[in-house]
């Protein structure tokens, strides 16, 4: 008999080669009766493009509409169109199966688009062509792309760097309802106010929604929940914390940071493209953000902070995607909070000001409270005049920014310009926020002390490139007497949030930003600046700041070899101190 034109059924589901004769020698071995064809399903449609002509035919009419309407169409073709452009090729929501359900208030779709763009970027048309072969016209297919699918089937690699299992339930335990909400209200008073990382309102709603069934929170609202518990912990008092757990500070943290790390590597963080996930891993990075802690494995951590951020976009401010305005402030945020912490974390780690030598367009946080802004708002609210909720944040924010545009800038310029420089934007800090400051409000003294001491960062950053090195050469009498009092400044700073009532709540706050950098500087100095005025007040200052360091350390802080060490040269400038006297 004449050859069937389609392989037999058996040979289709086993994957092999059919003869195609009737019956196929494949069946005749497995001895089976009836050899029967294949069913065949009609070929499936693929999507219709448009033709051109109907497209610029549809163009025009479309045109005409808007010219009656009195849209300027000349102004709009000159507009950049690179982007639009690039964004029709892109699909972007990946298809997630229920048990990865996640809830984002964020515009997933919006986001995606720059990952996605960035596979894409440089590559012709031919290459393009196979994409839509491979994606076919299902419409279903229409919203996912088949290359990151292609990813997706690749196992992570988060266990890599926290070391866990795939599912350790029991790192995963949830305080009471009652007992969220004080965390939570603890973190809107002593955290929060500071970081503006969440928005308040938003995430209010979804810890509401999350407690009502702890057994199905969306796994990046569950990362999220575990790193506010953590920041909480951090920044609650011992007793508080002994009240509340029954038990030690540093045991309920050591918990709540393995929870996050586990809800993290259950949400897949290391591949995510869901900013709240971010939001999480952000919130643990700042919980461990500690002196005592190793300062290179956290400069490590912080750059996965920042590849996550750059590899959703973060970079960019979220206007150049047409992001609506909620989303766009809240990617602002998150960008330089982890600008902040990669900053902090090179400074400590002796790697230098990292994040600040590259270039970006994210645009800081707009200066407005939380209550002025709300998803679904079409434009973005005016900014008020003044402090606000976030204009602690702000301050910081902005001293980063002037570093970042001026260091490189800067360099070659004399010492006069460059503290002319300074003192102009000095002058901008108070007029836009420190002369609207009340020092018995401690927000706004956090603001005051904090501004002061950035200046004086800025001036040892941008007067001289190895500013905190007692052994620079050819240093003048003059500049070295600078550089001490300014280190003298940030150290005398520090001892004036801790020493203040008001600022109590800020307390893990001055832990993370401990001017560690200027302290060192001091005790290498003292070694032989012995003698003077400047002198006694720097071992007044350094005295005062040990008090409050081993008021306030924990027992595992206290036991640090970073401590020690500290001590060791602090010892020996004594010494030499003392012999001089």
């Amino acid at each position: 008999p004449a050859p069937r034109k389609h392989p037999c059924l058996l040979c289709q589901q086993r994957k092999v080669r059919c003869d195609r004769n009737e019956p196929c020698s494949n069946c005749i071995k497995a001895g089976v009766a009836k050899c029967e064809a294949a069913p065949q399903y009609p070929p499936r449609k693929r999507k219709k493009r448009f033709p051109e002509a109907e497209l610029l035919a549809r163009l025009r009419r479309y045109e005409r509409h808007l010219r009656s309407y009195g849209a300027d169409i000349e102004a709009i073709n000159r507009e950049d169109l690179t982007t639009e452009s690039q964004e029709a090729y892109q699909i972007i929501e990946n298809d997630q199966d229920s048990e990865h359900l996640i809830l984002n208030p964020f515009s997933v779709r919006r986001s995606l688009r720059h990952v996605e763009n960035n596979l894409w970027d440089g590559m012709n048309k031919a290459f393009r062509d196979a994409e839509e072969i491979l994606q076919g016209s299902s419409d279903d297919e229409l919203y996912e792309t088949p290359i990151t699918k292609t990813y997706d089937a690749i196992p992570s690699s988060g266990d890599f760097v926290f070391g866990l299992s795939p599912a350790q339930a029991a790192l995963m335990i949830h305080p009471s309802p009652v007992t969220i909400f004080r965390l939570w209200q603890t973190f809107l008073d002593n955290v929060n106010s500071l970081i503006k990382l969440v928005h308040a309102p938003t995430v209010q709603q979804q810890l509401l929604d999350a407690t009502s069934n702890l057994d199905q929170i969306p796994r990046n609202i569950e990362a999220l929940m575990f790193g506010i518990y953590s920041m909480a912990i951090v920044s609650m008092t011992d007793d508080y914390c002994r009240k509340l757990f029954n038990d030690e500070r540093m045991a309920v943290l050591k918990r709540f940071q393995d929870g996050t790390k586990q809800a993290l590597q259950n949400a897949e963080y290391l591949r995510s493209t869901d900013i709240v996930v971010l939001q999480a891993f952000v919130l643990l990075l700042l919980s461990s953000l500690q002196i005592t802690d190793d300062p290179r494995a956290l400069f490590c951590l912080s750059g996965i902070a920042v590849r996550m951020g750059q590899r959703i976009g973060l970079a960019t401010d979220g206007t150049h995607y047409g992001l609506l305005p909620f989303e766009a402030e809240m990617r602002r945020r998150l960008w330089w909070q982890i600008v902040l912490i990669d900053t902090r974390a090179s400074e400590v780690s002796g790697a230098g000001p990292a994040l600040l030598t590259y270039t970006w367009n994210t645009k800081i946080p707009l200066n407005f409270n939380d209550s002025d802004l709300f998803p679904d708002m079409r434009t973005a609210p005016p900014e008020r005049p003044g402090l606000t909720e976030i204009s602690y944040f702000r301050i910081r924010c902005e001293m980063a920014d002037f570093f970042r545009k001026t260091k490189y800038r800067r360099i070659a310029d004399p010492l006069s310009s460059r503290d002319k420089v300074i003192d102009e934007f000095e002058q901008h800090i108070d007029k836009e926020y420190l002369n609207y400051c009340d020092p018995s409000v401690p927000l706004h003294y956090m603001c005051i002390i904090m501004a002061k001491s950035s200046l004086c960062k800025l001036r040892i950053g941008l007067d001289h490139s190895q500013s905190m090195s007692n052994q620079a050469i050819n240093r003048s009498q003059a500049e070295k007497d600078r550089l001490f009092f300014l280190g003298l400044t940030l150290v005398e700073n520090y001892n004036l949030i801790m020493a203040c009532p008001l600022t109590e709540r800020y307390i893990w706050h001055m832990h993370t930003n401990f001017p560690f950098p200027a302290y060192l500087f001091l005790v290498c100095a003292l070694r032989e600046r012995t003698t003077g005025e400047l002198t006694d007040r720097a071992w007044q200052a350094m005295e005062e700041s040990a008090d409050y360091r081993d008021k306030y350390a924990s027992h595992r802080q206290k036991e640090s070899v970073l401590f020690y060490a500290l001590g060791n040269l602090t010892v020996k400038a004594w010494e030499a101190h003392v012999a001089a006297v």
